[in-house]
């Protein structure tokens, strides 16, 4: 064992914490859910995996919009929860389903787990406030699942990249 063998492990343990802490921010509507969870997935990127710049900057741009766009968008739908629960956790099944195939089908997996999260919570006596199908309903959709979709794709490219890492060894 090298002497950055342990700095490594460690490394990987706080960005692990970092995309875990995305996913439950991410269940909170926090505007900060993807920036913690590309903050632990560049960690494990520039220190433990070494993939090409590529998806690094694809996320990380994917990161900056979202967070503008939370910006942009009016404070009562920026800090609304409604819904958000149904929204989150059909992405992140969405998002495991799919990484069961490939790191594309990931991503449709989480987009399409988003919509039905949406459609679900919209079939709710809570949520009838929603009015699907309206233009209301695919703005606030659009405004939820969107932070979801990056943050859980996110994190399922850094599973993916450890646990190609992890199995090879």
């Amino acid at each position: 064992m090298t002497t950055s063998d342990p700095v490594i492990t460690a490394i990987t343990i706080v960005c692990l914490l970092l995309m875990i802490a995305g996913i439950v921010l991410t269940f909170m509507s926090n505007r900060w859910a993807v920036a913690a969870a590309y903050a632990g997935f560049l960690g494990i990127g520039l220190s433990v995996v070494h993939p090409t710049a590529t998806p690094l900057i694809f996320w990380g741009v994917a990161a900056a919009i979202v967070i503008a766009l939370q910006y942009l968008l009016p404070v009562n739908i920026s800090s609304s929860r409604r819904g958000v629960g149904y929204i989150a956790g059909a992405t992140l099944a969405g998002t495991f389903v799919g990484l069961a195939i490939s790191h594309e089908w990931m991503i449709v997996g989480a987009i399409a787990g988003a919509i039905l999260g949406g459609i679900a919570y919209s079939r709710t006596p809570a949520g009838a406030v929603m009015e699907f199908p309206s233009s209301k309903f695919l703005n606030y959709l659009c405004a939820k699942g969107l932070p979801a979709v990056v943050t859980i794709c996110i994190v399922g490219t850094a599973i993916l990249w450890l646990t190609a890492l992890y199995s090879v060894k």
